[in-house]
């Protein structure tokens, strides 16, 4: 979920607070949470992830509501949809296809570019901390099961 949430913020901006609940449920192998249900608080915008890391046909969906209409990204469909408004039907534009560790290959590539010094990290130390504090948040909201504030320096 940590690179949603990322996605998230480049977006809307840092998320504030957030309440989770988590569960490893079936991926074998592997000892972390697999289902994954985070609200979060992005200044005055709501947000809501849901993860599932084991669902047979690996969907992948941001929606995005906006004051003059709806986008939607759907990587499984390998499309974009756009309405203005209720009622009006999606428009929708193909977007090339890609492997599942595409964007993660590329993460990798553009984080060895980075210490090699070919390239500047394509991410501020200061994103990185956030990352790391609305993990630490989430993580501290399924332990207790309440809200989480993101302690911000």
């Amino acid at each position: 979920l940590t690179h949603i949430v990322n996605a998230v913020e480049w977006i809307i901006g840092p998320t504030q607070r957030v309440v989770v609940d988590a569960a490893h449920q079936v991926l074998e192998g592997v000892n972390v949470e697999d289902t994954v249900h985070m609200l979060a608080r992005n200044g005055d915008v709501l947000v809501n992830y849901n993860l599932n890391q084991y669902q047979a046909n690996g969907e992948l969906t941001f929606t995005i509501v906006c004051e003059n209409g709806t986008i939607r990204w759907e990587w499984h469909e390998n499309r974009w949809r756009w309405m203005h408004k209720t009622g009006d039907p999606w428009h929708d534009e193909a977007s090339p296809p890609a492997e599942r560790d595409t964007m993660f290959v590329s993460q990798a590539n553009a984080f060895l570019d980075a210490v090699e010094g070919k390239t500047a990290p394509p991410c501020s130390l200061d994103d990185g901390l956030q990352t790391l504090r609305v993990n630490l948040a989430a993580l501290a909201s399924v332990e207790r099961g309440d809200w989480q504030t993101v302690n911000h320096r």
